[in-house]
């Protein structure tokens, strides 16, 4: 029976005030798959040490998918209202600006086309973390024994190819693939959608672009552009590449949602995020780039009246992961958590995780499976401060040259390797417009590098914040 609604439904959230979600969307957040969210919380361990960072995953979902629906509104709006040309080449970069103004208005002007992007684009945003399992990347330390066999081998071609090829174990963006194929294929079962393998494959890819790269690449490209076709859809794999950068970027819907929630939430002061302005002035642009680990084929731009909006972003990031993401006491709260979790490795044998257990898991039922399975009772003495429970830690800038006195006084070094402050990079080039003399004559634009242009970018994105921290434990 097909789904009908005749409003669209209305969320008040603290960070965006009125959100609103068509009924396509409404399904979505109504599975079961997203609302397990509501029992993760987004910051892991973090309340320990920020009692009011209880916030969840599935509150940021949400953020993350209206931001998402709001900036395909406004990059479409803006190219076809404004559009910017530029025949040179950019410090080696060529943007293709009528190629993508074209490919833009295609989709603009076919409404089913139009319509499907969005939905495209809005379910990315709300199942990019849909994969997560609870106490955030800890659970990913359990290594624990997983089956995804079955889902493995149901997944359309491209995405069978590239899990079939991962080595174990499946990290959280690899089993949103798994969820993600299940959600939608529910959502066409109940009517809510044509047909699921419609979507699958562009929303998998905009969660988790490692399936339509390297090797991966052509034959995801094929099968994306004949589904496509099949259902004449406009704007084919270029339209694809632009919506890239907004799910999985510097400046993306992510980023946008979770610096304002956590920083509200964990009660740090940051800087403004002006994220209005940057969904509505930096744009998407297929591209020839060939920037350092950044994609080839798109780059992000806006006027260079907005750079102080890009900076104050990247500084706020900074500051969430100085203060918060980075806090000494969580690093070390963690530390101990896995300590705990390494002298567990031999009655973890044999526990299998499949997809409906790993849907199962909430914070709090996590912690009952230590305790139940097994037999972790000290994470609890861990969590709620026991006085037997020593830590000290120590966090130097790199080369301070300290390395042998802690080594000698019982300390030992914590990798933070998995944890960059700046990932998913792409592109980024601010303009300046100029207009000559004459009515006939069009403006000019003259682009430039951000990383070159700004010295807060070169500095905050090309340098991570990586302090060395140390552990001592009883």
């Amino acid at each position: 029976m097909q789904y009908q609604r005749a409003k669209r439904l209305l969320i008040r959230d603290e960070i965006h005030g009125d959100m609103t979600f068509d009924p396509v969307l409404e399904r979505t957040i109504d599975h079961e798959y997203v609302q397990r969210l509501r029992g993760i919380k987004q910051l892991g361990l973090a309340e320990y040490i920020f009692p009011c960072a209880t916030h969840t995953r599935f509150q940021h979902s949400l953020g993350a998918a209206y931001l998402a629906g709001r900036y395909f509104k406004s990059f479409t709006e803006q190219w076809l209202s404004s559009p910017v040309t530029v025949a040179e080449p950019c410090e080696g970069t060529t943007l293709h600006t009528e190629r993508t103004y074209r490919c833009i208005r295609a989709v603009v002007e076919s409404s089913s086309s139009r319509k499907f992007w969005y939905q495209v684009i809005s379910l990315a945003g709300l199942l990019h973390d849909v994969g997560h399992g609870p106490w955030s990347h800890t659970f990913e330390h359990l290594s624990l024994e997983q089956d995804f066999g079955a889902d493995v081998a149901a997944a359309p071609a491209p995405l069978k190819a590239y899990l079939e090829r991962r080595d174990p174990p499946f990290m959280h963006e690899d089993i949103s693939l798994l969820y993600i194929q299940r959600i939608l294929a529910d959502l066409e079962k109940e009517g809510t959608l044509p047909e699921a393998s419609l979507f699958v494959l562009p929303v998998a890819a905009l969660v988790n672009r490692k399936v339509c790269v390297g090797e991966y690449k052509k034959p995801y490209l094929e099968a994306l552009e004949a589904v496509l076709a099949k259902h004449h859809i406009e704007g084919g794999a270029d339209f694809h590449r632009l919506l890239s950068p907004l799910i999985s970027g510097p400046f993306d819907v992510d980023r946008m949602d979770y610096i304002q929630r956590d920083g509200r939430n964990s009660g740090v002061s940051i800087g403004a995020i002006e994220w209005r302005r940057i969904v509505s002035k930096l744009v998407p642009c297929l591209a020839e780039h060939s920037g350092e680990n950044e994609p080839s084929d798109v780059v992000l731009f806006s006027s260079i009246k907005n750079q102080h909006v890009l900076d104050d972003f990247v500084f706020s990031l900074f500051q969430m992961y100085t203060q918060v993401y980075l806090h000494p006491k969580i690093v070390g709260l963690e530390e101990l958590i896995k300590q705990q979790l390494d002298s567990s490795k031999k009655s973890r044998k044999g526990f299998k995780v499949d997809l409906k257990t790993h849907a199962s898991l909430s914070d709090e039922k996590l912690r009952e499976l230590f305790v139940r399975e097994f037999g972790l009772t000290g994470i609890g003495d861990v969590l709620t401060r026991k006085a037997h429970v020593k830590m000290d830690i120590a966090s130097y800038p790199p080369g301070a040259g300290l390395d042998s006195e802690l080594k000698a006084n019982g300390f030992r070094s914590v990798s933070l390797s998995d944890r960059p402050m700046m990932k998913d990079s792409v592109g980024v080039f601010l303009y300046s417009r100029f207009q000559p003399r004459g009515e006939d004559k069009p403006a000019m634009h003259h682009f430039s590098n951000w990383l070159k242009v700004s010295p807060i970018a070169r500095h905050f994105v090309s340098v991570n914040y990586s302090p060395n921290f140390w552990i001592r434990s009883e």
